[in-house]
């Protein structure tokens, strides 16, 4: 069961490292540097959830990650239009 989840982990570790890189490439982006501090953090606790998928600590950071970032698309979706 936590095989899945692993690899899940890190299939949205490597789309969180896709909007990195559009973070650092537009500076001009709103609050760019804390968006990409923000989203590095996630990134990192993704892929060290991969790796420990039973661990309920790094469950719970991720779980908070996928909620902050669903918050972020949204807020991103409606400021675009």
């Amino acid at each position: 069961m936590d095989q899945p989840e692993a690899a899940q982990a890190r299939t949205l570790a490597g789309e969180v490292a896709k909007l990195i890189q559009t973070f650092e490439a537009d500076s001009s982006l709103t609050d760019a540097q804390q968006t990409i501090d923000s989203l590095t953090v996630m990134r990192t606790e993704l892929l060290e959830f991969a790796a420990n998928p039973a661990d309920d600590r790094l469950r719970r950071g991720v779980q908070a990650h996928i909620t902050n970032f669903i918050g972020l698309t949204r807020q991103a979706a409606q400021q675009a239009g």
